[in-house]
């Protein structure tokens, strides 16, 4: 954990600052330590990233057995009266499970990242401070770092140390394990928040976005990307399916998702990626193929097998049109907002945090 990260924490049961004891250095950065606060929550850092849950010294044992004679206070006996509930600890550990065993940056992911963030650019992020909520093995933020923005990321699940070894190399890069619902930030700490993908998998999605929207500043802008209701047949197809996969164990999920994968590549996009090359005929399959065999026509078959994985294991999944959207935005009082489409697969929303109550909206067909 690098000391600058430090100044925008805080405890997220009484939001008091944290004290800080580094235990192990590399450098500037502490390995091991402990954040404390004086209400008694105590937090540990773990290979450098403060574990701010609620069962922190539960997931790292060896953390207080190391620590146990040095700090014998670290670990008060009521860490947090809010337990993450089944539903979220069912998700934290599919998505932790899914992002380590896809934990590789098989491609950089910018034109996927620019196209869910539309309509911010690169040139929205050089100096400014932003978050990325649910980091999962860290393609968003590296992308966003890399723009130029200092960046932290969170998510709950062990996910978190994927993103750390995938943007190791990336100075201007934080990382946090937290509970999108307790989240260890001062309000108004970042010029912006976003959370591609993650929200439709939360037990309440908007109370989440409202948390997005506490820790952004002033003039600061929000950003998300969720499911869409549009393919209503689809979306019950795999909502039948996904009653019985969700209930299987992980090593099941990971071999059917591999099976409907392989379908999908070699029944589509395979035939897809030929035809579009061929002389003639190619641009023709170029401008009428599906968004869908565009989108993973340009990617590793491990990309489709990670999202095929994503559909028939996460627990929960909830779907969205621009009504519902507009109405997260009103109720947090945003302005200047964008409700948009990704095709039929998703919805993408916008809105900047200045103190009006008045929004207008508009939407991209």
């Amino acid at each position: 954990m690098k000391l600058r990260l430090l100044e925008w924490l805080a405890c997220p049961v009484c939001s008091k600052s944290f004290s800080h004891t580094p235990l192990l250095c590399r450098g500037d950065e502490t390995t091991e330590g402990l954040l404390s606060c004086d209400c008694g929550r105590s937090y540990p850092i773990v290979d450098g990233i403060p574990r701010v849950v609620e069962d922190a010294f539960g997931l790292f044992p060896a953390f207080g057995e190391k620590y146990a004679n040095l700090l014998p206070n670290a670990r008060p006996r009521n860490v947090d009266s809010h337990p993450p509930g089944e539903e979220l600890r069912r998700t934290r550990e599919s998505f932790g499970y899914q992002w380590t065993a896809f934990s590789a940056m098989v491609i950089d992911f910018r034109e996927n990242f620019l196209e869910y963030i539309h309509p911010v650019q690169p040139a929205f992020f050089p100096g400014k401070r932003g978050l990325d909520v649910g980091c999962g093995f860290g393609r968003h933020i590296a992308n966003a770092a890399q723009f130029g923005a200092e960046m932290v990321g969170v998510d709950i699940s062990a996910a978190i140390d994927v993103t750390h070894k995938n943007t190791c190399n990336l100075p201007n890069v934080h990382l946090v394990q937290a509970d999108v619902y307790r989240m260890p930030f001062r309000q108004g700490t970042f010029d912006f928040a976003y959370s591609i993908g993650v929200l439709h998998h939360l037990p309440d999605p908007e109370a989440g976005f409202k948390q997005l929207v506490s820790v952004v500043k002033s003039k600061g802008a929000v950003f998300i990307w969720v499911y869409s209701k549009k393919r209503r047949l689809v979306n019950a197809m795999l909502e039948t399916a996904r009653a019985l996969t969700t209930r299987l164990s992980p090593r099941f999920q990971m071999a059917l998702s591999w099976a409907a994968a392989a379908v999908d590549w070699g029944g589509f996009v395979v035939p897809y990626r030929i035809m579009s090359q061929l002389p003639g005929l190619g641009s023709v399959v170029r401008r009428f193929g599906t968004p869908r065999l565009k989108v993973y026509g340009n990617y590793p078959f491990q990309v489709a097998w990670a999202d095929w994985f994503d559909r028939l294991a996460a627990p929960i999944r909830f779907y969205y049109n621009e009504n519902d959207l507009n109405g997260w935005l009103r109720r947090s009082d945003l302005s200047r907002t964008l409700v948009s489409p990704t095709g039929l697969f998703g919805w993408r929303a916008y809105g900047e945090r200045d103190g009006q109550t008045t929004t207008s909206t508009r939407s991209q067909t």
